[in-house]
């Protein structure tokens, strides 16, 4: 139904604001937050004309199916105090993940903070609405070096992420190759950035394939981070160095 002001001056289309305090947006997908920063036109009470929106892209009927709306979810008064609120039952999938994102943004006298997207927060959720119950992190293979006695040291790069599951062990398992050596591991903390893994005595007499996994405390939760990683031993490890120099540290 179509709505007019009295006013001809213009003036904001919400005012929720009131107080000081800070609003919390949120909606699905990783793209851009939607806000809702545009102002009513006013119109003569006789004409009754319908109430119209003016925006960066013009001038808009408040009806229109092409006005973006808000995605403000909820407010509070005191910038201190967290904020609860409940995810709609539809954003959560009955299987596989989702991901939100999230924005906070002050207010002060039905003022609102116009840093649009300035740090939006990715939250990917699972089935039930909670937190991920995935390792997300990747890693990237820096190089392995041959040991002697056909031990060879595999070096990893992890890029953490901030949701899901963080790994506590990382574990080389063979897949192909002429023996079948014990899987090797190594503990890792949540702010692991490089590890190294040592496989046990291989033989050199041809290449093996490993696949480098992460896993939580108990093992149940895993992430192949690296697979078809092709590893050569050599028994005699690397050579002597012949050459050097020292200096006083």
């Amino acid at each position: 139904m179509p709505r007019v002001i009295t006013s001809h001056r213009n003036a904001y289309n919400d005012r929720p604001f009131a107080g000081e305090g800070v609003s919390v947006y949120a909606q699905l997908g990783t793209g851009p937050v939607t806000y809702r920063n545009l102002r009513l036109v006013g119109a003569r009470r006789r004409r009754r004309k319908p109430i119209r929106i003016k925006g960066t892209g013009g001038v808009h009927d408040l009806a229109a199916a092409s006005v973006l709306k808000t995605s403000r979810r909820t407010s509070a008064a005191d910038p201190a105090v967290s904020q609860n609120w409940a995810l709609p039952g539809s954003w959560i999938p009955a299987a596989g993940t989702q991901d939100v994102v999230f924005d906070v943004r002050r207010y002060a006298d039905d003022v609102e903070n116009e840093s649009d997207n300035f740090r939006p927060r990715v939250v990917t959720i699972d089935t039930t609405g909670a937190g991920n119950d995935q390792i997300l992190g990747t890693a990237t293979l820096l190089d392995q070096t041959p040991l002697a006695g056909g031990i060879v040291r595999l070096r990893l790069a992890y890029q953490p992420h901030r949701d899901g599951i963080q790994p506590t062990v990382f574990r080389a398992t063979r897949t192909a190759g002429p023996t079948i050596p014990a899987d090797a591991t190594v503990t890792v903390d949540a702010g692991t950035r490089l590890a190294e893994i040592d496989t046990p005595a291989l033989s050199d007499a041809a290449p093996y394939t490993y696949t480098i996994r992460a896993e939580n405390a108990a093992g149940t939760v895993t992430k192949d981070l690296l697979t078809g990683v092709s590893v050569t031993a050599d028994a005699t490890g690397p050579p002597a160095p012949i050459s050097g120099s020292s200096r006083a540290v």
